[in-house]
């Protein structure tokens, strides 16, 4: 079952039209006392024209004479679902103002298109195509790609419950009423529905983590609308928007709905909705893009802090044991009276370790030169030790006027690298940590 073939006089025909698309007539062809000379175009055997009746159709095609060959123009003429869908996309393309011709292929036979569709001015030509046996998506990508490098449109049409190509292609999937009714398109046209928050400068519809991406503060909203299938409606309609070009093939961007990179057929109205979702979405990336990377600057700088404050802390603690053996002999030398040393510093001593001779305070050892103004009246009686010259001098500018300030030169060992501290959802405060070490936190 075809309707291409070729006269011997009157060259290529198609029997789906009454002037049999060259100016003649069906009867002149329709059982005549001497067969037509017609044969079919792929494997040249004889054809005869057939007139048969089947629903609201009234049919006319062409059969091969019997014991033909196998060849492609028949297998692609089995079926008569096929065959209706065919005849239906070419009457739709004509009553929309184009020309549409059966069995059109391509000049290298790469592409055989069912129907082809040809606007008026030639500008365009649409290949629809009825899909109506299985296939892969490997195989019906490649045609398609065919299609498009010779600048050919193509809409797949299938009347198949399963599609697992309808993401793939421009494809939609279309339904025969039992009733006889129109044809109806029931998938693979869809409509986008916005959604935005009604302050846009903060999103408040979306809670979940992953949109925030950790950052702080409000954020724009980048749209909450989706795509859905549009109510079933008639074929005709949907092959006249093709040809009208108010219908295009359009791979969805919005994201987060599981829509995104599908093959769908839109109007402009739904592609400039979808656009603006997608340029405020990329806006909204954009600035938490800035907002992530301020964060991790502050982050990286706060971290460095705590390194260089835990490390002036361990080479604190360092100078202060290195010196206390020394600060005892000095201390002896000095009073005659071996002293008495605290295991730590004290804050209440400039977190500097206290000497003390005869049970009273008579020295401290590396106070923080920044903490001994607050305690410049009590610290002025004592004498203060640092391990070099530099430090003598940061204590001095603080110490009272004339106070003592004695330095002691002793070899302190490398000081080993300090980590950036951990920073799980419990971490302490560095003023616990600073307590921790120097076991203020048990006194």
């Amino acid at each position: 079952m075809v309707f291409v073939g070729v006269h011997g006089e009157w060259g290529r025909i198609d029997v789906t039209q009454a002037d049999l698309g060259c100016g003649q007539d069906r009867n002149s062809i329709y059982k005549t006392k001497q067969p037509a000379p017609l044969t079919c175009y792929e494997c040249h055997w004889k054809l005869h024209l057939v007139h048969k009746t089947h629903g609201g159709y009234d049919l006319w095609f062409l059969r091969h004479a019997n014991k033909a060959p196998h060849c492609a123009a028949k297998a692609a003429g089995e079926g008569m679902a096929h065959h209706l869908l065919k005849l239906d996309l070419a009457h739709h393309a004509r009553t929309a103002g184009w020309s549409a011709e059966y069995e059109v292929a391509a000049p290298d036979g790469s592409w055989r298109a069912d129907v082809m569709a040809t606007s008026p001015d030639g500008s365009r030509r649409v290949a629809l195509e009825a899909q109506m046996a299985a296939i892969s998506v490997t195989d019906i990508e490649a045609r398609t790609g065919r299609y498009r490098s010779d600048g050919v449109e193509v809409c797949w049409f299938t009347d198949r419950r399963t599609i697992p190509w309808l993401d793939n292609v421009p494809a939609v999937q279309i339904t025969r009423p039992d009733d006889g009714g129109p044809v109806q398109v029931t998938a693979g046209a869809e409509q986008f529905t916005p959604k935005w928050c009604e302050d846009r400068a903060d999103c408040g519809l979306c809670e979940c983590e992953e949109c925030g991406a950790g950052v702080d503060g409000p954020l724009p909203c980048g749209g909450h609308g989706k795509w859905s299938t549009v109510d079933a409606f008639p074929l005709e309609r949907f092959v006249a928007a093709i040809c009208a070009d108010t219908t295009r093939p359009h791979r969805l961007r919005a994201k987060g709905w599981g829509g995104e990179g599908k093959w769908r057929w839109v109007t402009r109205v739904y592609f400039q909705l979808e656009d603006e979702q997608v340029q405020a979405t990329v806006r909204r990336d954009q600035i938490i893009e800035r907002k992530l990377s301020v964060q991790r600057r502050q982050r990286e700088a706060q971290q460095a802090t705590e390194r260089d404050h835990l490390a002036a802390i361990e080479a604190l603690l360092q100078r202060q044991k290195a010196l206390v053996k020394p600060v005892v002999e000095f201390v002896y030398h000095d009073t005659g009276v071996y002293p008495k040393v605290a295991e730590s510093g004290a804050p209440e001593y400039a977190m500097g370790v206290p000497v003390y001779v005869n049970g009273k305070p008579h020295a401290v050892i590396c106070p923080v030169a920044s903490r001994i103004p607050a305690l410049r009246n009590r610290l002025a009686p004592l004498v203060l030790f640092a391990a070099s010259e530099k430090e003598r001098n940061r204590i001095a500018a603080q110490a009272a006027p004339g106070q003592r300030v004695e330095v002691i030169t002793v070899e302190l060992p490398p000081l080993p690298a300090v980590a950036p501290p951990p920073r799980p959802r419990s971490s302490i405060t560095i003023e616990q940590a600073v307590s921790r070490m120097l076991g203020l936190d048990r006194m």
